[in-house]
C-alpha cells in the first residue's frame, strides 16, 4: 500500500513558524525542484500538511530543498510527522490550498 516501485506519496505535517512567511510557496517550489506532485495546505491549528509524490530521492530532495529556501528546520519549524499515504493517479504539478 501506498508505494508503486519507486515512487511513492509522504504526508508532511510541519510545525513551528510556518504560517505568514511563504511557507506553502516554499513547499511549491521544493517540490517543483523535486519534479514531485502534490498539494500543500495551512490548516485551522497553525500548522501546514503536505502531501508529496515523488521517488523516495525526490522525498529527500524535497526537504533538503525546503530547508534551504526556509531557514531554520529544527529551530522554528520542523517536520512533525510524515506518513506514506497511498498514491494518486492523474495528478499533474504540485497545488497550494487553502484551509
Amino acid at each position: 500500500m501506498g508505494t508503486t516501485g519507486d515512487i511513492q506519496r509522504v504526508r508532511y505535517r510541519f510545525i513551528g513558524h510556518v504560517q505568514h512567511r511563504g511557507f506553502r510557496f516554499a513547499c511549491s517550489v521544493a517540490a517543483d525542484a523535486a519534479q514531485a506532485t502534490g498539494w500543500v495546505r495551512n490548516e485551522p491549528d497553525g500548522t501546514v500538511i503536505a502531501e508529496v509524490q515523488a521517488s523516495k530521492e525526490g522525498q529527500l530532495a524535497f526537504v533538503r530543498r525546503l530547508s534551504t529556501i526556509v531557514p531554520g528546520l529544527g529551530y522554528d519549524w520542523s517536520v512533525a510527522h510524515e506518513e506514506i499515504v497511498d498514491l494518486r493517479g492523474g495528478e499533474h504539478g504540485f497545488t497550494v490550498r487553502r484551509f
